[in-house]
């Protein structure tokens, strides 16, 4: 006798709602920050000729994400942004994942000391400054708890976009540097391109955070947060302070490579992130979703690494 028919079919999985909870995990959840921290210190190692470090890699990527989610497991629960509303949503499953994550922060970390403890013990002062300058002006950008709020570089308007920009510089340029000498014996002259590459990231970043505070410009002036929006507005912001950081940056590489006598695409290709920051800057003059500065405007950092990397075969 043939089996009945159940009344109802199981419910097929609706591909567009899949897709959008994956982009939600990755932007909202700050993956995407970690895949441009990896992209960056991969981008440091290839432009320097430096081993690429598995183990940085990852904890870069682990440690950026930990740092960009630290604030929204504080903020407000009627806040409007979509951020909080996600890490809302999903507040379990982010904790837990998050205490995993710090747990495999802190046994890699502890890892690498023991396996290269001989290595460490011959570090220099300079070489222990550049270890902890880096994680030390992060937790003062929030005045983490172990540290007085009342100095929390983020309230700082002028500061908080290159306290932002000297952190990634850090991560992506210095430690490649540093942990390829500790890790694989191989020393960096201190000269003017590893100085160049760290201003240069330096300031894009601090570039693309000043137009990020943009789209908070009505929020951080209701909460009393400085930014350098809030202090100046959004039009000057775009083209009386980030066109011309933009700018020199441009004039700093040109000088560089007219003395370094570099191939045409070579430089081509370097500056090509710059012109698409600015393309970022001038579509900001109209109001934009907090996914498209995610995506577009801070998907220039991953931009920025790809096509560096692709500049070194010219």
């Amino acid at each position: 006798m043939p089996a009945l028919m159940p009344d109802t079919l199981p419910a097929a999985v609706d591909s567009g709602t899949v897709w959008r909870a994956a982009i939600e995990a990755c932007f909202y959840g700050h993956l995407f920050y970690g895949v441009c921290a990896v992209a960056q210190v991969i981008e440091t190692s290839v432009q320097l000729g430096l081993p690429v470090n598995g183990w940085l890699t990852v904890v870069s990527f682990i440690g950026t994400v930990l740092f960009y989610s630290y604030p929204y497991t504080r903020r407000s629960a009627n806040s409007a942004d979509p951020r909080v509303a996600w890490h809302r949503r999903h507040r379990g499953l982010v904790n837990r994942l998050q205490r995993w994550a710090m747990l495999a922060l802190i046994a890699l970390s502890a890892w690498v000391v023991i396996r290269h403890r001989v290595a460490i013990r011959t570090m220099t002062p300079l070489e222990w400054t550049v270890l902890l300058v880096f994680p030390c002006a992060g937790g003062l950008y929030y005045g983490a708890p172990v540290m007085s709020r009342a100095i929390a570089l983020r309230r700082s308007g002028w500061l908080k976009p290159f306290v932002i920009g000297f952190v990634w510089a850090g991560v992506v340029v210095a430690y490649p540097i540093l942990f390829a000498r500790l890790q694989f014996g191989h020393n960096t002259p201190l000269s003017l391109f590893p100085c160049l590459l760290f201003v240069k990231t330096l300031m894009f970043v601090a570039v693309l955070a000043i137009l990020f505070d943009i789209k908070d410009r009505d929020l951080d002036q209701r909460v009393g947060l400085s930014t350098v929006v809030t202090l100046v507005g959004p039009e000057r912001t775009l083209f009386q302070v980030s066109l011309p950081l933009t700018v020199l940056g441009v004039a700093t590489f040109l000088s560089y490579a007219t003395m370094q006598h570099l191939t045409v695409p070579r430089v081509l290709l370097v500056l090509a992130p710059f012109g698409l920051l600015v393309a970022g800057i001038v579509s900001l003059t109209r109001p934009r979703t907090t996914l498209y500065y995610l995506t577009v405007i801070d998907g220039l950092m991953l931009a920025k690494a790809l096509l560096d990397i692709l500049a070194m075969r010219y």
